[in-house]
């Protein structure tokens, strides 16, 4: 009988495990158009939740809203 190969299932472990946890966490990230406006991003995969945004403190205010105001 062949012996695993334990490396590469350390490996597959932490990359799935990895997927899972990053899967579910908010995502956000900033934009810009080719005139330079800027606008900001985030999607919650959670509650399938998504939103855009001309500052930064407007997104804070949605995620703060979506996470703490239950």
């Amino acid at each position: 009988m062949k012996a695993f190969n334990v490396p590469l299932l350390k490996k597959l472990w932490q990359n799935f495990s990895r997927f899972i946890v990053t899967s579910s966490e908010l995502q956000v990230w900033q934009t810009s158009n080719s005139h330079g406006q800027t606008s900001f991003r985030a999607y919650d995969p959670a509650t399938g939740s998504s939103a855009c945004f001309g500052s930064e403190e407007d997104m804070r205010a949605w995620i703060e809203q979506l996470y703490y105001k239950k």
